[in-house]
């Protein structure tokens, strides 16, 4: 059974028609579309922020729990969620305690992003992120002669490069190089 192609004219005139006449219809559907824009029109810039801290974050986040349990097969082919990659990690380990606050945060940010397509991140979401007192610190330590700016998605972009470190730090050739050399230098261990 073939079923006959439909007339556009004959359907649009008929939706005019059942909407009350054509100023009726062509205004709603002016007001569709701007809010549609509305929605579109968001600050690229923000949302792009947002998405790569998330991004960047998830991929060293990735990283660390391969490189931690070698023998864990492939996240990408288990499809295992970022939210479930964070309720993976060791949080016995200080420097990953310290950040997960941050990583929920910064997760909760780009949740309320996909949902509600509202590009915000508030004092609140720094405040959080800045609960890490070593990222604190570290961020204030690293521009002695100005402030830090209280930007919350400035704060968030540092939070995102600190993440990075703390889940990169542990297996990092320049790190353990570092450890070994205040094992020997502080318990005048001898180099092997």
């Amino acid at each position: 059974m073939q079923i006959p192609p439909h007339n556009p004219e004959l359907i649009a005139k008929r939706a005019i028609e059942l909407f009350g006449g054509p100023e009726a219809f062509f205004a709603a559907a002016d007001k569709e579309r701007e809010e549609i824009n509305t929605r579109w029109n968001q600050n690229v810039s923000t949302i792009g922020r947002i998405l790569r801290a998330h991004l960047f974050v998830e991929h060293y986040l990735t990283q660390y729990l391969a490189k931690a349990n070698p023998r864990l097969g492939s996240m990408t082919e288990a499809r295992v969620s970022f939210a479930q990659k964070v309720s993976l990690l060791d949080t016995s380990e200080s420097d990953i305690a310290a950040i997960l606050p941050g990583i929920k945060r910064l997760n909760a940010i780009r949740n309320r992003l996909a949902h509600n397509l509202s590009a915000q991140v508030t004092q609140e979401d720094a405040k959080v992120l800045l609960q890490s007192e070593r990222f604190a610190a570290l961020r204030a330590a690293r521009a002695p002669k100005q402030v830090a700016s209280t930007d919350p998605l400035d704060v968030l972009d540092d939070f995102a490069l600190h993440t990075s470190m703390v889940f990169t730090y542990e297996f990092s050739p320049v790190s353990q190089a570092i450890a070994k050399a205040i094992d020997e230098v502080h318990f005048g261990r001898e180099a092997t």
